[in-house]
């Protein structure tokens, strides 16, 4: 994920914006049929909501660099519009069409913006936990598949295998390639725990085992790295750093999540996956470092407020034992992914003993498939219902 600067010369939104005059000088044609001799500068204002004296309000604009400009928005449907100057839907979606191509090509002719080619490790885990929960529910290979390449991603160019850590950035070359500084910026608090969340989305999503291992390993950096072994919780960058004055610990979700809030969730979640229960230890004394703030002013940490609900009411384990290709198998996962089930942890299993799954969790040997046939296990701390192999009897237990 990267993100492009929506200005240029040194003038708020130069690269974007346009006056009335401009567009009624590329667009000045006559609509043949339009009500009133409508221009295709007529249609296209209306719709973009473009005004002689500039759509932009003084309140939105403190330095008084966009006036008499405007911001093109669509403020009305297709239909309207159409309805408006007495045309068809398909003629008038052709007028904006060719409208909006003669302004690009216009606006190709300025001063492109500024690229911010940056490619951060905390957003592109954001950006894999959608892709990955997404694809899961809707059943979405094209997505799931896009979740994997985006892991891949992370792995190649933002993972330093030598000295085992995250890396903050990367960024965009000349020729499209992946760069890294002289000196690579080490990964942050956010960095980590982001990418552990979408490492935990994406190995419920495929069951990758690779997946699970590698945010295993993350999780055990960060600790190393950021936890308060006094107050509890992490800071949000290396305490030891003798460059960092001040050491902080993020205590609101905004525009993004507190690292501190998406942690007490890995850390649950990472319990239930690996029988760690270091991790449940941790989660509480996360939740402990914030429980004034969390008693206080529970809307400024709604992300860590779902972390606790988890940890009051139990995260159900959902363990599917069958073949991994097989399709009851992949009923019975799609039934789990077609509900919103937050406080759950899914596992699918076979019959190797030897894997990773069965390693971290010896009581995964005693749930076996019946009769040969896909089956689901509903647990709780492990203690398990009566096993089911259809998926509408799995979905009337999961809603229970």
């Amino acid at each position: 994920m990267r993100r492009e600067q929506m200005h240029s010369e040194k003038k708020e939104g130069a690269f974007c914006v346009w006056t009335a005059a401009e567009i009624r000088q590329l667009l000045s044609e006559i609509v043949e049929g339009a009500t009133g001799g409508a221009t295709q500068a007529d249609i296209f204002m209306h719709h973009y909501g473009v005004k002689e004296q500039g759509n932009v309000e003084p309140e939105q604009d403190p330095h008084g660099e966009l006036l008499g400009q405007n911001v093109l928005i669509v403020r009305y449907s297709v239909e309207l519009t159409a309805a408006q100057f007495g045309l068809d839907l398909e003629r008038v979606t052709e007028i904006l069409a060719s409208s909006r191509t003669k302004l690009a090509e216009v606006r190709r002719a300025r001063p492109p913006p500024h690229l911010d080619s940056k490619m951060l490790a905390s957003w592109n885990g954001l950006m894999l936990s959608g892709f990955a929960r997404v694809g899961a529910a809707l059943g979405d290979k094209a997505l799931l598949k896009r979740a994997e390449e985006a892991a891949h991603f992370l792995k190649r160019h933002l993972w330093d295998e030598g000295d085992r850590r995250m890396l903050h950035s990367c960024y965009r070359g000349e020729e499209m390639e992946v760069e890294q500084i002289e000196s690579p910026i080490a990964g942050f608090l956010d960095d980590y725990a982001y990418v552990v969340a979408g490492l935990l989305d994406l190995f419920e999503a495929t069951q990758a085992v690779e997946w699970l291992q590698w945010a295993e390993e993350l999780q055990l950096k960060q600790d190393q790295l950021f936890w308060d072994d006094q107050g509890g919780g992490y800071f949000c960058s290396d305490p030891s750093d003798p460059t960092v004055l001040l050491k902080l610990k993020q205590d609101q979700d905004g525009a993004e999540p507190s690292a501190n809030s998406v942690s007490a969730l890995n850390l649950l979640r990472l319990s239930q996956l690996t029988g760690k229960q270091d991790w449940m230890e941790r989660c509480q004394r996360l939740l402990a470092a914030f429980s004034d703030r969390l008693v206080r002013v529970p809307i400024a940490l709604p992300d860590m407020v779902r972390g606790l609900m988890a940890l009051h009411y139990s995260l159900k384990q959902i363990v599917i034992c069958g073949q991994p290709d097989a399709e009851d198998t992949a009923n019975l996962i799609a039934c789990v992914h077609s509900l919103f089930l937050p406080h759950k942890v899914l596992l699918v299993v076979d019959s190797d003993t030897d894997g990773f799954l069965h390693l971290r969790l010896p009581v995964l040997s005693s749930l076996r498939p019946l009769e040969g046939r896909a089956t689901a296990f509903v647990c709780q701390n492990f203690s398990c219902a009566l096993p089911v192999t259809c998926p509408q009897e799995l979905r009337r237990l999961l809603l229970e």
